[in-house]
């Protein structure tokens, strides 16, 4: 009877979805507020990778085939443009896989590999200190296969702006300048400039963080709960053919 989609975004482009658009109804991934919140202490993170105060920025995916997609590569070849110009600068990258021998080879090739710390797996409960020890989220995925990028609303949660690819759903979850900065997919330079742009512009990247807080808000779960509820109770109420 109904068919949910993350996204507007998606729910427009999808060609599967397209036919269906009838019975299509939007309803965004949610995120927890009360966990992932600006109150989250990433001293200890910081303190564990001896980051000190140096400029860092998050990656958070799954290092495997399946997940390619999130654009790692795209990441690595932009921070090493980005360390010539930003003295410092720090990359976490949460999680792990088939890959991630190949990603760590990457960043020994592009001369980074001593500022990506590749921290591999961690606790789900742990996620929201990786998030506030970070000042912003990258997720540069390569296509339309990134349906939303929950990891953006749960960095904003924490009041970390993010900065993502103008594909999938993710033009759905930042709004550009508001609580991040949009680029083209597969493009290292565009994105090794934002990237620059929150290291240095500490003021606006403030600034979009407390706009991601606002954002995140609207999202909590238990609205996004009420809406599904309601389109549970519009099904349940139909009359039966």
């Amino acid at each position: 009877s109904k068919i949910v989609a993350t996204t507007e975004e998606y729910a427009e482009k999808s060609p599967i979805l397209r036919k269906w658009r009838g019975k299509v109804c939007v309803v965004p991934n949610g995120v927890d507020c009360e966990r992932f919140s600006p109150e989250a202490d990433g001293r200890s993170v910081r303190d564990g990778l001896a980051l000190g105060d140096r400029p860092t920025a998050i990656f958070i995916g799954a290092l495997t085939r399946w997940h390619s997609y999130k654009g790692l590569d795209i990441l690595l070849r932009a921070f090493s443009h980005l360390v010539r110009a930003v003295r410092e600068a720090a990359l976490l990258v949460i999680g792990d896989g088939d890959l991630r021998s190949r990603y760590e080879k990457m960043a020994i090739d592009l001369g980074v590999r001593r500022d990506v710390f590749f921290v591999g797996d961690i606790d789900d409960s742990d996620l929201p200190r990786y998030c506030a020890a970070s000042d912003f989220l990258v997720l540069p995925s390569k296509d339309r296969s990134e349906g939303f990028g929950l990891t953006i609303l749960e960095a904003n949660a924490c009041g970390r702006p993010a900065i993502g690819s103008k594909v999938g759903g993710i033009p759905d979850v930042i709004s550009e300048r508001y609580n991040g900065l949009l680029v083209p997919p597969c493009n290292p330079s565009k994105l090794s400039e934002a990237m620059r742009y929150l290291f240095e512009n500490v003021e606006e990247r403030l600034r979009m963080g407390r706009n991601a807080r606002r954002f995140a808000e609207m999202r909590n779960w238990s609205s996004v709960a009420a809406k599904m509820n309601k389109i549970y109770e519009e099904v349940l109420m139909e009359p039966e053919e």
